[in-house]
């Protein structure tokens, strides 16, 4: 399932020339690792807020420093001390691609990538967002068809475990 969801993720994001997406085509691979149904849903959901928080942190951060996040060490420290509290979170979360992680892959791409003396990192946060919260439904959509496709067949049906 996860080898054809992945090459299809693959494809889309070749043909549709959505390269300036890498984070999005990252993380809609990133929830195929528990690979099935049920684990992919719990790893959509982490990754999903993880994103959200981490860009709505990063906008908070400018936010309250406005004029001055052109000053290396105001951000420096902002994003030190959001590092910190994703990172801690991140253990606490004990899973491999959790909301921690992606809060600070999400920090650290925005303001190692985006965030400049000259211009600031709204839109960049606003367009991340946007573009991973539709490759993670669009994965988890052909995740699910795959899913149910695969659970047509005696030899490739998920069973789960009596809990």
């Amino acid at each position: 399932m996860t080898t054809a969801v992945a090459m299809v993720v693959y494809v889309m994001f070749q043909v549709l020339d959505l390269s300036d997406s890498l984070s999005a085509q990252i993380a809609s691979i990133l929830i195929l690792f528990p690979m099935n149904w049920f684990g992919a849903i719990q790893a959509s959901i982490r990754r999903a807020a993880g994103t959200l928080v981490g860009c709505n942190v990063a906008v908070a951060i400018q936010l309250v420093l406005m004029t001055h996040y052109s000053l290396l060490w105001l951000v420096a420290l902002g994003l030190w001390l959001s590092l910190m509290l994703f990172a801690r979170h991140h253990v606490m979360e004990r899973v491999g691609s959790g909301a921690g992680l992606g809060a600070m892959t999400t920090m650290a791409i925005l303001f190692g990538q985006y965030m400049s003396p000259d211009k600031d990192l709204i839109y960049s946060a606003l367009y991340r967002t946007s573009s991973v919260l539709v490759a993670v439904c669009s994965a988890m959509l052909l995740i699910y068809l795959m899913h149910a496709l695969l659970n047509r067949f005696a030899a490739t049906r998920l069973i789960r475990p009596a809990s």
